[in-house]
């Protein structure tokens, strides 16, 4: 049992070398894996669950997320916080519930901390008060309906780590007595390998993967899974503001008819994401640098119609038809400033080309003809912000040299770009919407399921 898991640990640490990972920069957990083993294991063991935990760039927890083996959300527990950064409720779903229920937590006094479980009407119906040690950690928790039901005793090792939990009945019988020990600790002081063991047998090991990062990727690449990746949707397409503040996307499950949703950063975190009630169903779109537009099409029968929303102050106004006014069909866009953008037309089964948004008019400037093809499809380009290269994909049925992410440099300038032969990036696999974060170090697109990040570094880019 020793070597397998000290096998599983050395598996993570090699996958943590490769060229996917991204070294620590900071001292305090932003972004956490933890992948559940039953015993015995053995080499093809899967987890039979995942919990992923986010903070705050203060190291404050923001959410917590427990999925099933498939990666579905069993649990999803967001906290709550005032002004001053103390903890007053959460909300939190359980067995996918669409709602939120809530939770209240007020704090009797430094050391006794009070969650409220509420109804639908307002009522509390149960009460856990968390004791605390000298390190704000529950060392016992009494819990409460009509009645107190028992208690739970946690005890720690010297690192603080969870030792031992135990919960103790109104007669003093003992139930779920359970022990941690710690086989791995990281250079951070943070333990990556544990077992789970009752009555004397192990019935558990468990892996966390621990990243210190702004990038919030898990080791396989999903960018952050359970949040805009939600692993039970299809994610689509995405854009970012131009302070990478704001996040729209869509996702589906089914393709012609998708849904919008909108993301902001909080200190530091895309803390959730929130459907875009204002638009009906939609095809694809994306958010303006200045994050006051949403340009977006519909699929029909006569081609993709292309709408713009924009936004009054704190309101989205009403949808403006521009393939009714601009007679220009499209779809995938990539906006270079809040009125040049680059996108998808039906063209010669799907071409790239370059337009300009003014006064509620969308013309065509280019029709970039070295990076189309007259048989296949190109879509979804990201264009650099200092116009070095364009990013963007192409499909010829039954041509695998030409299906995935092409590169076109700028042998010109910023006005006046030459945009030279299309090269394929051999790196990637298949998929769209490619688009770099994180002053172009940080390389994202969507599968079809999830949304991928890789370090920009392993696409070899000659700039």
């Amino acid at each position: 049992m020793k070597k397998l898991l000290i096998s599983l640990i050395a598996v993570l640490i090699v996958a943590c070398n490769s060229d996917y990972y991204i070294a620590p920069t900071d001292s305090h957990i932003t972004f956490e894996n933890i992948k559940f083993f039953r015993t015995p294991v053995h080499s093809e063991s899967n987890p039979f669950k995942y919990r992923l935990s986010y903070y705050f760039d203060n190291g404050k927890l923001c959410r917590w997320m427990e999925l099933d083996s498939l990666g579905k959300v069993m649990t999803d527990y967001i906290c709550e916080y005032d002004k001053n950064w103390k903890q007053t409720g959460a909300r939190y779903r359980e067995d996918s519930a669409t709602d939120f229920s809530i939770e209240r937590v007020r704090f009797e006094n430094d050391r006794a901390k009070v969650t409220e479980w509420i109804d639908s009407i307002g009522n509390v119906y149960y009460t856990m008060t968390d004791f605390l040690n000298h390190e704000d950690k529950t060392f016992r928790a009494e819990f409460k309906g009509d009645k107190i039901h028992g208690y739970d005793s946690t005890f720690y090792t010297k690192q603080g780590f969870t030792k031992r939990i135990f919960f103790t009945n109104t007669k003093g019988k003992v139930f779920n007595d359970r022990t941690f020990k710690y086989d791995s600790i990281n250079n951070y002081d943070d333990w990556v390998g544990r077992k789970k063991i009752m009555n004397d047998s192990v019935m558990e090991i468990q892996i966390r993967e621990t990243y210190y990062d702004s990038n919030f990727v898990t080791k396989n690449g999903i960018f952050y899974q359970g949040i805009l990746s939600t692993g039970e949707l299809s994610e689509n397409v995405f854009s970012f503001t131009k302070d990478q503040k704001q996040f729209f996307q869509t996702r589906t499950s089914d393709w012609d008819n998708q849904f919008g949703y909108l993301s902001k950063k909080i200190n530091g975190l895309f803390t959730e994401s929130i459907p875009f009630t204002v638009l009906d169903t939609i095809y694809n779109g994306a958010i303006s640098p200045n994050g006051n537009k949403i340009i977006f099409c519909l699929k029909k029968q006569k081609g993709p119609q292309v709408w713009l929303m924009e936004k009054d102050e704190d309101n989205w106004l009403e949808p403006f038809n521009l393939t009714q006014h601009s007679k220009i069909k499209g779809g995938y866009f990539y906006w270079l400033s809040d009125n040049e953008l680059f996108f998808y037309t039906p063209e010669n089964n799907g071409d790239i080309v370059q337009g300009k948004l003014e006064n509620n008019h969308l013309t065509i400037i280019d029709s970039l003809p070295n990076l189309n093809t007259k048989s296949g499809t190109e879509f979804s380009p990201y264009v650099d912000k200092d116009k070095r290269f364009i990013v963007f994909t192409r499909y010829i049925e039954g041509d695998t040299a030409q299906q995935g992410f092409f590169i076109s440099y700028n042998l010109g300038d910023f006005s006046s770009p030459e945009w030279s032969s299309p090269e394929k990036l051999t790196r990637l696999p298949y998929g769209w919407n490619a688009y770099f974060i994180n002053s172009e170090s940080q390389f994202l697109y969507t599968n079809g399921d999830d949304i991928i990040s890789v370090p920009s570094t392993v696409l070899n880019l000659k700039i």
